[in-house]
């Protein structure tokens, strides 16, 4: 393999064909709400050059692997343009418009010879000579070459790049990213890696047996469809919440008091939330946690290594009646709960995981899919790098999204910021309601809002 190629792992081959069977399952994505200038097409190709000189993935193409049969790599190309869409809309439609642009493309599949990243601008062409407008920034990228943390730094180096800060950043270029099987196998030896995979595998084929098969999940809508074939008839539902600075920091705060995690806290409210919406309240809920691989590695993988390395934790479980209805009783299931996730990571479950995920996934048997038995789950992104102003323009929000149109189980996305928590949820529809994702968002900000008193 030259240095203009890497090849895909079997994550990544397995997650990228998961994206081209199920219509775009997975694919990733955020929008950068913005309040400045008018932003010309020109400059956003510029950043978005600054980007591809600084990202091998993002200046490179998809191509089938001459050395192995369905199987996939990234050739160097120094002639992509990687596809910039602009796209007017009425000032009075900046919170809502680039949800039905997302609904019209979410089922886009990566296509061999083009790049796996594109970029949308939206803005109201009225607005070119108001200082002061909404603009968004969307960025969309295949999960098989990112995650959040990794997205979440490319979108920060964007705006970077817009704002013209810290060019020295894009003069040289980043190294190919390490896979996580890599970054895995050269963090532990060959017996840690054979110790730590036996007991997840054992733990795993017990919940299995046991609490897998037994799991509640949310009420299904009567459809006239399969779940086999859900990516072809639902979209992604998404619903958001947030708590403001004062907010926020009042969280932490009750959580720093409580020896308990944000994560923690916040799973405990999703928890109770889930237990009120179930079908059958005697079952126990099921939750996955997924979680990063990168500062568990040695040497740790950095946030602006463009690539996917996320693993899990064990799922944790709780039967429905049992979930707390009390502020006390909820602070002590984000204790049992922080202890549940901390002892999986030091049994190695998520180093575990990383080794076995690929397999999973070529199975078709992802964490989340229609025939998934969890009730739900938390990805929690954590403090990402944004600052509230780059250049001319203000950075009001970002609001992170996907393609969850296979998975009938709600993904809570947490992340901060600029000091704005923002928990939003996502699942597909029509077979989950909206009413319910709705229900469950509600439930959570107020289960959170009265663990803060």
């Amino acid at each position: 393999m030259s240095s203009k190629q890497r090849v895909f792992n079997t994550t990544e081959n397995a997650i990228l064909k998961i994206s081209m069977k199920y219509l775009g399952f997975m694919r990733v994505g955020e929008v950068l709400h913005l309040r400045g200038p008018f932003i010309s097409l020109d400059a956003l190709r510029t950043a978005v050059g600054c980007l591809q000189r600084r990202h091998p993935f993002l200046r490179s193409r998809l191509k089938n692997n001459p050395g192995s049969s369905n199987t996939y790599l990234m050739e160097e190309d120094s002639t992509l343009r990687l596809k910039i869409r602009e796209i007017p809309r009425k000032r009075d439609q900046h919170l809502q418009f680039w949800k039905q642009e997302w609904r019209e493309r979410e089922k886009d599949i990566p296509i061999v010879g083009e790049g796996l990243a594109e970029f949308w601008l939206l803005q109201d062409p009225d607005d070119r000579e108001d200082d002061q407008a909404p603009r968004e920034i969307i960025i969309i990228c295949e999960h098989c070459i990112c995650d959040g943390l990794s997205l979440s730094t490319v979108a920060h180096e964007l705006l970077l790049a817009l704002g013209e800060e810290d060019k020295s950043l894009f003069k040289e270029s980043l190294d190919w990213p390490v896979s996580m099987e890599t970054a895995i196998e050269r963090s532990l030896s060959r017996w840690n890696r054979f110790t730590i995979f036996s007991k997840f595998l054992l733990n795993m084929l017990y919940w299995q047996m046991t609490l897998g098969r037994k799991s509640t999940r949310l009420p299904f809508a009567d459809v006239d469809f399969s779940l086999n074939d859900m990516c072809q008839h639902c979209h992604t539902e998404i619903s958001s919440g947030t708590l403001n600075k004062d907010e926020t920091q009042r969280l932490y705060d009750k959580c720093h008091q409580h020896n308990v995690t944000m994560n923690s806290a916040i799973s405990s409210a999703i928890l109770r939330a889930l237990s009120i919406e179930v079908v059958d309240k005697t079952a126990p809920i099921t939750y996955a946690v997924p979680a990063d691989v990168r500062r568990r590695c040695s040497p740790p993988i950095p946030n602006h290594d463009l690539s996917y390395q996320v693993a899990g934790t064990a799922i944790f479980s709780i039967v429905a009646n049992d979930t707390p209805t009390t502020v006390e009783g909820m602070w002590q299931l984000a204790k049992t709960f922080g202890e549940y996730i901390n002892s999986s990571i030091s049994r190695g479950d998520v180093m575990a995981l990383g080794m076995m995920l690929g397999k999973i996934y070529e199975n078709d048997n992802g964490l989340v899919s229609g025939t998934s038995p969890l009730t739900g789950g938390i990805t929690n992104w954590g403090r990402l790098p944004f600052q509230e102003r780059y250049g001319q323009w203000d950075l009001l929000e970002m609001t992170s999204f996907g393609n969850g149109a296979r998975s009938p189980t709600p993904i809570a996305v947490v992340y901060t910021v600029n000091g704005v928590l923002t928990i939003s949820f996502s699942t597909a529809a029509p077979i989950i309601s909206a009413n319910v994702l709705q229900n469950i968002k509600d439930n959570t900000m107020t289960n959170l809002h009265s663990m803060m008193t």
